[in-house]
């Protein structure tokens, strides 16, 4: 049995384009027994198999599975039943119009008939039930997307259109000026204003070219409409009836993708065993690492060999095998994760701390041979100057106090770039808290991934307590201290979405001049006590 699942409205429009993508995929390819030919189908849109496998899990809706195989929940809903009833609910299902050709795919699969056979039957079937609709140009879709009205008043009109008086209140300064004797000039015009409601553009045509006499000859087609607004490129129906910019469209996939990625799996598929991982396969995995210049993550070897992702019920007992099975090897090194590289083959600076991070204790001493630099004790602070210690952003690397492992961890940390880890491309684990990342093995290789879809491997060494390798990401970031990022958990073992933030951190942030002043001073460091630097500064 399917369940149901709520979304959020705010995601609507962008989880209905991607359902149509998928939907117009499953439509053109002759199998979805194994999901690589769907997947590459999709591919240049943007979807990769593991968001297929997302988006086909998470809306019972317009997915179902059956027969070891994804398909619309159309298909199998309404394969037995009336034919026309099916059409209405892939049409649906599609939430948009779509070409005739489309809508014959599918159905063929469905009802195990000709593509052209369909073709042929649809163009009377969907003229013939006033729900539905056929344009000269070959799109059908659903009348409750069209603004449809004859003689009607203009208040029963808007009324059987669904259109309230403050939706025509709001563009009426726009679209009531147009002439719609010209459909094609007209519909150009109104998309200038993009996104804007099909079905408002609809009804000032309307109005402008049907007379409210009773007996003027009445000019308004919504389909020549609907098929001159297709013909203008660069837009794309959405599930709120609205024609949007096309460059919009990949927002709305990446936020499908999101959202998809984050929900519960709620469309039921048939239990079947954890893979088991014999040495035939690990030598396959073995292989694949050794010929890698960087890490490995396994979960893309279960992608690309078995197409497991996320999405499948047993992928945590899958991934968890067969990292325990390539770990058992002793072929390969295990830096953290799902990943794996040759054997010894970091870096070796991220093995200890940069020299410059080490104090250097001086013996000033004054003119009566007393030690100018007196060591205090907390006692000596103020409790506001006590609490401003305690603060992570006040520590560094040797200078940092054990944090206890909080109770509930976040997805996402908000952390501070000093200026010293800006110039070396390290960053001190003293700001992530304890326990955000995995604390074994002690060295790990991380992946971060920016909103370009760039991807930067990190070194963490937790017994440095450092993060090395960021010196290229570093150095595009023109705040010299108190440039403050974003670190997000993704579905990816040891894999984060970072991100800047536009701000810099108020406590943390130095200016360019003031940072000068600075290097002048640590110049003549050397020959200055601690209180005579502290004085300076």
């Amino acid at each position: 049995m399917v369940k149901s699942t709520q979304r959020s409205p705010t995601v609507d429009i962008a989880r209905a384009y991607a359902d149509r993508l998928v939907l117009q995929g499953i439509a053109n390819v002759e199998s979805t027994l194994r999901l690589g030919e769907l997947a590459a189908e999709l591919a240049p849109h943007g979807i990769n198999l593991a968001g297929l496998r997302n988006l086909l899990a998470t809306n019972p809706d317009r997915f179902a599975y059956s027969d070891r195989r994804w398909m619309p929940t159309s298909r199998v809903t309404g394969a037995d039943g009336p034919l026309n009833q099916q059409v209405k609910s892939t049409l649906h299902g599609f939430g948009a119009p779509v070409s005739v050709s489309d809508l014959a795919a599918e159905l063929s699969r469905s009802r195990k008939l000709s593509q052209e056979y369909f073709e042929s039957k649809l163009p009377a079937i969907l003229g013939a039930d006033p729900q539905m609709f056929i344009t000269c140009s070959g799109h059908a879709g659903l009348a409750k997307w069209l603004f449809l009205a004859d003689g009607e008043k203009p208040e029963q009109a808007l009324y059987l259109n669904g259109i309230t008086e403050q939706d025509v209140a709001s563009v009426e300064k726009i679209l009531a000026k147009l002439d719609y004797s010209n459909v094609g000039k007209a519909a150009k015009e109104a998309l200038k204003h993009a996104p804007v409601s099909v079905k408002l553009i609809g009804y000032f045509a309307w109005k402008h070219l049907n007379p409210e006499t009773d007996y003027a000859r009445r000019y308004y087609d919504a389909l020549e409409l609907l098929d001159a607004l297709y013909a203008v490129p660069g837009f794309v129906f959405g599930a709120d009836s609205k024609m949007h910019p096309e460059a919009e469209a990949p927002k709305w996939l990446k936020a499908a993708l999101r959202e998809a990625e984050k929900a519960k799996p709620v469309v039921e598929v048939e239990d079947v065993a954890p893979l088991e991982f014999g040495d035939v396969e690990v030598d396959e995995m073995v292989q694949a690492v050794m010929a890698s210049p960087i890490s490995v993550g396994v979960g893309k070897f279960l992608e690309t060999k078995y197409e497991l992702t996320s999405a499948d019920r047993t992928y945590p007992e899958d991934l968890a095998n067969a990292v325990a099975a390539l770990e058992a090897s002793d072929k390969v090194w295990f830096v953290g994760g799902d990943r794996f590289r040759k054997s010894d083959s970091a870096p070796e600076f991220i093995g200890s701390v940069p020299e410059f991070f080490n104090y250097v204790d001086y013996d000033f001493r004054d003119a009566d041979g007393e030690s100018i630099d007196m060591e205090l004790s907390d006692d000596g602070f103020s409790s506001a100057l006590r609490k401003e210690m305690a603060n992570v952003l006040a520590q560094d690397v040797l200078d940092e106090d054990p944090q206890p492992k909080p109770k509930k961890q976040l997805d996402q940390l908000r952390l501070v770039l000093k200026s010293l880890h800006r110039e070396i491309g390290t960053f001190p684990l003293c700001q992530v808290p304890t326990g955000w990342l995995e604390e074994a093995p002690s060295i790990q290789e991380l992946i971060f991934r920016d909103s370009a879809g760039r991807e930067l491997n990190v070194w963490l060494n937790h017994d440095t307590r450092l993060m090395f390798n960021l010196i290229d990401w570093w150095f595009e970031q023109p705040v010299e201290s108190g440039a403050a990022f974003t670190l997000t958990k993704t579905a990816e073992p040891n894999v984060f979405d970072f991100e800047w933030i536009s701000d810099p951190d108020p406590l943390i942030y130095i200016s360019s001049d003031r940072m000068e002043q600075l290097r002048t001073l640590a110049a003549g460091s050397s020959e200055l006590s601690t209180y005579e630097i502290v004085r300076e500064v």
